[in-house]
This record gives C-alpha cells, sequence and structure tokens, in this order.
C-alpha cells in the first residue's frame, strides 16, 4: 500500500478552498490525496444539518418560500472570511453547489481568491437534481460533471469527469491472498465464500422489488444482495406507506449499515458486482467505479455504460427496461427476464486495461479537478 503515486499537477504548498457535502467516506479521500501532495485544503460542509436542509427544500418548493437558505450563505461566508490564510487562496473548488448562493460565490472569488487563482466547479450529481440546475457553473474558471448528458445538453461548457475508485478498490494493492480473509469484515461476511453476484446499497423501492425478482430468478447461483433500511426511515414507512414495507425479506433487508470494509471484502470475493442506480440516473456511480477499479464485472442497469472507454461485453453487462419486465414477471410469474449470466460469462477471464483502469483513480480525479 506504499507504493508511489506519480502525480500530473503539483499543489504543494497551495491553499484549497472547498466546499461539498459529506458523501460517505469520499471526503476524507479527497483531503488524504491532497495532503499527501503537499497541499493545504481546507473543507467546509455544504449542508451540516442535513435533517434541517430538507425541511428547508420541501419549505422552498411546497411553499415557494425565497432565499431559505440565506442565513446559512451568510455564515458560511463570515466563516469562510474569517478562517481565510494569509495570502488568501490558490484554488476555490465548489462540488455540487446545492444550497450556494450567486452572492457568496461571488464575495468569496473576489475576496479570499488570490488575483492568479482558479475556481473550479464539479457536479457529481445531474443538473436536474439540482437548485440551480448546473446554471451555478457559469461563475466558474472550470467546471466538469459526472454527467455525460448533462455535459453534451450544457451550453456552459461543462466537461465530462466521471467519478473514481479510492485506493481500497485498487485492485493493484490488494493482495488476492487469504491475509485479511480473518478481519472482522470479513468474518461478518463470511470472506471464505466466493459470490457470483454482491450488491450492497441503500434502500429504494425500485431495488426492493428488483433485488426479489433477481433472487427469485437466480436460485442457482450465489447471490448477495443487502440493502440497508434505516430504522428511523423504516418506522416512517410503517406509518405512511405500510404496505410497502409489510412482510420484508430479511434476507435481503440490513437495519444496519455497512462499513466500507465490508462492502469492499464482499466486493472482493465476488464475481461481479450487481448495480441498480436510479431509474433517471445518466452519470455512473461510485460503485461502478469501485468495481472497476477492483477488477470484477459488472450488471447494470445504467444504458450509459456504453458510452464510457473502458466498457467491455467481457466485463460488463446492461440490463435495460427494467420496470417492465418486473410488472410482466409478477403479472405471469414468469421471471426468466430476471435470470443473470451463468458460469460462461461470469468465469471468463476479466478483460484487463490498466492503462485505461488507472485513469479512473482519485489520484487521476485529481489531477483533473486541478490540471
Amino acid at each position: 500500500m506504499n507504493e508511489k503515486i506519480d502525480y500530473k499537477v503539483d499543489l504543494k504548498n497551495k491553499n484549497i478552498l472547498i466546499i461539498m457535502p459529506k458523501f460517505y467516506a469520499y471526503q476524507v479521500k479527497m483531503k488524504e490525496d491532497l495532503l499527501a501532495r503537499g497541499a493545504n485544503p481546507h473543507f467546509y460542509d455544504e449542508e451540516p444539518e442535513k435533517t434541517k436542509f430538507l425541511i428547508l427544500k420541501n419549505m422552498e418548493s411546497i411553499f415557494h418560500v425565497k432565499n431559505v437558505f440565506g442565513k446559512f450563505n451568510r455564515q458560511l461566508t463570515q466563516q469562510i472570511l474569517a478562517e481565510a490564510p494569509a495570502g488568501g487562496y490558490d484554488y476555490f473548488l465548489v462540488i455540487r453547489g446545492n444550497v450556494l448562493s450567486e452572492e457568496t460565490i461571488i464575495e468569496l472569488k473576489s475576496k479570499v481568491l488570490k488575483d492568479t487563482g482558479k475556481s473550479i466547479y464539479y457536479s457529481w450529481d445531474s443538473f436536474e437534481n439540482m437548485r440551480h440546475k448546473g446554471e451555478i457553473g457559469k461563475l466558474f474558471d472550470w467546471r466538469g460533471t459526472f454527467d455525460s448528458v448533462d455535459a453534451r445538453a450544457s451550453e456552459l461548457g461543462y466537461e465530462l469527469l466521471p467519478l473514481f475508485y479510492s485506493d481500497e478498490f485498487d485492485a493493484s494493492r490488494l493482495s488476492e491472498d487469504s491475509s485479511q480473509s480473518h478481519s472482522k469484515e470479513s468474518d461478518i461476511l463470511g470472506a471464505a465464500t466466493t459470490y457470483d453476484y454482491v450488491s450492497i446499497s441503500a434502500f429504494f423501492p425500485f431495488r426492493y422489488r428488483y433485488f426479489k425478482a433477481f433472487k427469485k430468478a437466480n436460485p442457482d447461483k450465489k447471490l448477495y444482495l443487502k440493502l440497508y433500511l434505516a430504522p428511523s426511515v423504516y418506522r416512517g414507512k410503517k406509518l405512511k406507506d405500510p404496505k410497502l414495507v409489510k412482510d420484508l425479506d430479511m434476507d435481503i433487508i440490513s437495519f444496519e449499515p455497512f462499513t466500507p470494509e465490508q462492502i469492499r471484502e464482499t466486493v472482493r470475493n465476488s464475481k461481479a458486482v450487481l448495480d441498480l442506480a436510479h431509474e433517471q440516473q445518466q452519470g455512473l456511480t461510485m460503485r461502478t467505479m469501485e468495481t472497476l477499479g477492483i477488477k470484477r464485472k459488472l450488471v447494470t442497469n445504467n444504458i450509459y455504460l456504453k458510452e464510457y472507454e473502458f466498457y467491455n461485453e467481457d466485463n460488463d453487462l446492461i440490463i435495460e427496461n427494467l420496470p417492465a419486465k418486473a410488472d410482466e414477471a409478477e403479472a405471469t410469474g414468469d421471471y426468466s427476464a430476471f435470470v443473470l449470466p451463468g458460469a460462461q460469462w461470469l468465469d471468463k477471464p476479466y478483460a484487463e486495461d490498466e492503462q485505461v483502469r488507472q485513469k479512473y483513480s482519485i489520484h487521476s480525479w485529481i489531477d483533473n479537478l486541478f490540471k
């Protein structure tokens, strides 16, 4: 794990202002990379009170309340101004920026960004899911998105920059021997078992519906399909939509969250990953990138995967029209449309292209952000 990294961008002694949401452990991974380069990153959370912010967003959309995030923007601006390093920042990076006002961005650029500094915007959500619909990008020197459709459609010159896999999912850094098989995480997940297909993700009704269908259609395969359903969410759904959570298949549902180590060990001890994105999602998920990094085969419902250079039919399978297939299966009892490939595809050697794979590491991703 001490492999020397060939950084393409020199960020030594560069002061970097970053405003972004806390998204799993990815903020931590970014910070580790930047510190290893000798940079001085200063992170600020875009949504420090997620429940409160959700309520405010609902007030804005339902009751048309204006400037609901005005107080937050003012407080964040004052905090950043007070804590800015002497001489200012060399880079100003915003990721998503869903609740930031234009006034906040303009003021920070003028007061804490050096005259020679660079402002960068990156969207790791589709424009349609954000309040500003991607228009915030016009305020920055460079703008990128993880969504290939948004990159093509935008008139603001967005560049396509897919997400990344962290070192924990880098196959070249992971020993394939059994030295880790006795770790706590591995023991919990039964690392001695090699699964044919695994999938660990958050509970959504569409995923639960498809997981049940895949389970019914593939009794001959070793599946590990898990959805994390937070107890608080479960209690809420029991009150609001009791039919949805009645007689849940507890072989699929987990009320305990999974750690990144548990997810990695499960994927590491699998032949393929089943990744079911939101029905309308266009950009590739982080799980897709992690599957590439760890060199496991992928089955996904994201039709846009074919647009990427690493797509390979020997490694990747796209399944389309799952809503219609589920309707048909539930009406007829015929779940054959959910049968997953067997040994002929699963056991075929993984088609490797190391030069391409390395382009999607977190280190390459940060190089591209700051190039």
